[in-house]
């Protein structure tokens, strides 16, 4: 062979394998880029507060996921400091939870208020999956669900069909392994250590646990509970709503012990900063209607703001709240302060 067709030889050789290197490359990053990720055991997409008031907001990993009231409820995320504005994906999004790489939420674009019908309209409620950049959305479920709650590999969330109801399910984050672990709707919205704690709904208004591991369940407290939830300080703590005190705000050791009241006001929601000091809630005794803060380690209280509000969350050292009419979200600091200030996020492409 001469020695220029030799050369040649080499030369096509050393192509076709940087080909087939570059080739490789390519499908390997791609199934990387597909390949699930788990979460570890005890990982939370969201605080059990957040999610009694509609899951709206959800902080993870210097990021606060949110569903834009200025954009028709759409799934944006902002830095901690509310700057840096990204558009998710254009989801009407509710019950957000977030852990590791992917964002959990119930889609509800039945409920946008700028969509019009349409005869290519599907699947506009369900369980959904997608990464934080915006891609590979996954339909975990395509059945209306209210709230969910993630909890290591699992999703806990309430399943609705027309004819069953509203009854109470798990799926895994990667859509497998769905069963049914109630035929009561049961809030998912406080788990710890594997313990689901949640308040019954049927035939009384207990204090229940259940045992996520092997499901069995047990009668914590036998009262008037709703909206239980779980902080552990110094000690472990339930706050709750009681059902048979006018809704008041109440607080109790894990044994049922020191049970008190600390807004004795008629309530509609309530909220518990992560660390356990600062509980903010709704008045709505069609009296003195407001959205207060209580200092818990000191009992001092301060009012926010006169009026009717809801969705009351904590995420990146902020609490946000809407008007009951839906028409302004506001914030504030963490903390006993009133300097209220709109939420107006941009509107993105």
């Amino acid at each position: 062979m001469p020695k220029g067709g030799f050369m040649k030889l080499i030369k096509n050789i050393i192509l076709i394998f940087i080909l087939i290197i570059i080739s490789v490359c390519i499908v390997l990053f791609y199934r990387n880029s597909i390949k699930m990720k788990y979460n570890s055991e005890h990982t939370y997409g969201n605080t059990a507060g957040n999610l009694f008031n509609g899951g709206i907001f959800c902080e993870n990993s210097g990021r606060i996921y949110f569903s834009n009231p200025e954009d028709d409820g759409t799934l944006y995320s902002m830095n901690l400091n509310m700057l840096d504005y990204k558009k998710i994906y254009n989801d009407r999004v509710e019950y957000i939870n977030a852990a590791g790489s992917y964002i959990y939420y119930s889609r509800v674009n039945h409920k946008k208020e700028k969509s019009k019908p349409s005869v290519f309209a599907f699947k506009n409620a369900g369980l959904y999956r997608i990464k934080s950049n915006g891609k590979n959305i996954v339909s975990l479920s395509d059945t209306p669900c209210g709230l969910l709650n993630v909890y290591g590999n699992n999703i806990y969330y309430q399943h609705f069909t027309n004819e069953d109801g509203l009854k109470f399910y798990k799926t895994g984050i990667d859509g497998a392994g769905e069963k049914k672990l109630s035929d009561e709707g049961i809030l998912p919205m406080t788990i710890a250590d594997s313990v689901l704690y949640y308040s019954g709904m049927k035939k009384d208004h207990n204090l229940y646990s259940m045992n996520l591991k092997n499901g069995s369940i047990s009668t914590v407290y036998e009262g008037g509970v709703y909206a239980p939830i779980l902080i552990q300080t110094e000690k472990k703590y339930v706050y709750y709503m009681s059902v048979t005190n006018n809704y008041s705000i109440n607080r109790m050791e894990l044994n049922g012990k020191n049970n008190a009241p600390l807004i004795e006001e008629r309530c509609s929601t309530y909220n518990i900063s992560e660390d356990g000091r600062y509980l903010y809630y709704q008045v709505d005794d069609n009296e003195n209607n407001h959205i207060g803060v209580m200092d818990l380690t000191t009992g001092k209280s301060q009012h926010i703001k006169e009026g009717n509000y809801k969705n009351i969350h904590i995420a990146g050292n902020k609490v946000f709240f809407r008007d009951f009419e839906d028409k302004d979200t506001y914030y504030i600091p963490v903390g006993l302060n009133n300097t209220v200030s709109v939420f107006q996020p941009p509107v993105l492409n």
